[in-house]
């Protein structure tokens, strides 16, 4: 099996979480029947992975994924509400075990980022997870902040966003990392100045964006997440002008990371698996979770995540949202972009990829052939199904920033970068 192992390896702690996992859920009794959960290891996970795991369609069967605890009512939990990506929401069950370990998976960033930090929250509020998991998690370690949560809408009202942060002076921002990056153009120097740690997610954050967001943020440093619903705060790393490209730490989760099938070496397939210690008993018992994230990983190290849906095909070719993200952000006139995508289809013989990129100011001249070559140097397969097998089609389109996202739908919380023709237009 081509694959790799990170994060936690405690294997007292995995063996208990399996066990209890096997005598409470159907799912998982199914799933270990034919190993030994006393003598698992995270080997074996990788060894097995294409019969331990489970999927984000499978936890819409709550009766086998519950655990007996959870169905008959035994503990205290909470109920968060998934956005409904995969076709419908999921609803995950949160206990107090699952809020102390997510105060594990932030402590050891959070003690010396966090302590009298007054924060100004862009982050969803409860029911979401990311809402109810971060501020469980700091309720639960005693951190001596002052958390303030700011309407998402203020993000597009100018006036009331400045107004808003004046009087509550934040020295932490936590936001989505677009919202992070486009902060940095909106607020005045003064509170900017402020800034001392920027905790951002939901997006890949990449070498040129991260470059961005500091330059923006003169004294701050970033703590770029990795979170889901089903396991809480994944992963995190510390991002700062001196150390920008840093990989991720994994302190309470097992990654087994699988090659993907095509010729791009970097990129994993990612499987999660939840690891609890001795005693505590979690909302959702998930071990090789597949969500169908990507995990570019170089020398060992996962360097970044990208969302399944961050990327798209071009022929032969993926084109991988990262990249772009590389490109599009070393031009400092250029504050947003997205794709709309045509699928190849009985319709539409090749599939075309239009990247739209929103400058401010004047036109840059040439600037879509620019960074189409840029795309073709970083992406050989691309460049030759676009170019000389005549596959696919791909085009680059500047316009005003205001304009890249006009007549597109965007969930509140959510930065969307891919819209597919057929499905989301």
């Amino acid at each position: 099996m081509d694959g790799l192992i990170v994060g936690k390896r405690d294997l007292e702690s995995l063996r208990y979480t399996a066990e209890t996992a096997y005598k409470t859920t159907e799912f998982w009794k199914e799933k270990f029947s034919n190993v030994d959960v006393e003598e698992l290891t995270p080997e074996m996970l990788l060894s097995k992975i294409d019969s331990i795991f489970i999927t984000p369609h499978d936890l819409y069967d709550i009766e086998k994924v519950w655990p007996t605890y959870i169905k008959n009512m035994e503990v205290f939990h909470v109920l968060s509400r998934t956005s409904g990506t995969t076709g419908k929401p999921k609803r995950i069950p949160y206990t107090i075990d699952d809020i102390k370990r997510g105060s594990r998976q932030l402590e050891a960033w959070a003690s010396e980022l966090m302590e009298n930090a007054v924060v100004a929250s862009f982050f969803p509020q409860l029911p979401s997870s990311s809402g109810f998991f971060v501020l469980g998690a700091f309720r639960y370690l005693g951190t001596k902040l002052r958390y303030v949560q700011i309407p998402i809408q203020y993000i597009q009202a100018e006036d009331l966003l400045i107004h808003e942060l004046r009087e509550i002076k934040p020295t932490s921002l936590f936001a989505l990392t677009t919202s992070a990056y486009k902060l940095g153009f909106v607020l005045p120097d003064d509170i900017k100045a402020d800034i001392q740690s920027l905790v951002i997610g939901g997006e890949p954050l990449t070498k040129e964006l991260a470059k961005g967001i500091l330059e923006n943020f003169p004294n701050a440093v970033i703590v770029d997440l990795l979170g889901m619903s089903e396991d809480g705060l994944v992963g995190y790393r510390i991002v700062t002008k001196d150390r920008i490209d840093v990989p991720f730490k994994f302190p309470e989760s097992l990654l087994v990371l699988k090659k993907t099938e095509d010729e791009y070496e970097e990129y994993y397939h990612v499987y999660v698996t939840k690891i609890m210690k001795e005693t505590e008993l979690t909302g959702l018992p998930i071990f090789n979770y597949k969500n169908w994230d990507l995990a570019r990983v170089v020398n060992g190290k996962v360097m970044n995540i990208l969302r399944s849906n961050d990327v798209i095909s071009l022929g032969g070719a993926k084109l991988h949202i990262d990249q772009v993200m590389d490109i599009v952000h070393r031009y400092p006139f250029l504050v947003d972009f997205v794709i709309i995508y045509h699928p190849l289809s009985p319709g539409n013989p090749k599939p075309k990829a239009i990247i739209k990129v929103g400058y401010v100011g004047e036109k840059p001249s040439g600037i879509e052939d620019e960074i189409k070559s840029l795309i073709y140097e970083a992406n050989n397969p691309v460049r030759y199904e676009v170019e000389e097998a005549k596959s696919s089609e791909l085009v680059v389109e500047a316009v005003p920033a205001e304009k890249v996202r006009e007549g597109l739908s965007q969930k509140p919380g959510k930065t969307k970068r891919i819209f597919i023709v057929g499905k989301d237009l």
